[in-house]
């Protein structure tokens, strides 16, 4: 069974328990580990979502115990293609 684990990030207030999780799941066995940036709105509307650098340096940091998911912007909702072989970017190319 393939297991990715989704991991909202929202600063200032997990940051230092991401890297965390994902050495625990990687532990377990966990295929893959997506980092999400979060979407300021309800409760967290006044946190301002990371930017892409922080991101990529969560991602470095997590990337440590369990393969990285980094094509992914917020979810897999928008996947076309398989793990490891995503087509989206084909299907949006400017002709």
């Amino acid at each position: 069974m393939i297991v990715k684990v989704n991991t909202v990030y929202i600063p200032g207030i997990n940051e230092d328990h991401i890297p965390e999780i994902a050495k625990k799941v990687g532990e377990m066995g966990v295929y893959t580990f997506n980092v999400i940036p979060l979407i300021a709105q309800y409760k967290f509307a006044d946190i301002t979502p990371p930017t892409p650098e922080m991101k990529r340096k969560m991602q470095d940091e997590c990337g440590k115990y369990v393969k990285q998911m980094r094509h992914c912007q917020r979810c897999r909702a928008d996947a076309i293609g398989k793990l490891g072989h995503d087509i989206q970017s084909c299907m949006y190319e400017k002709k």
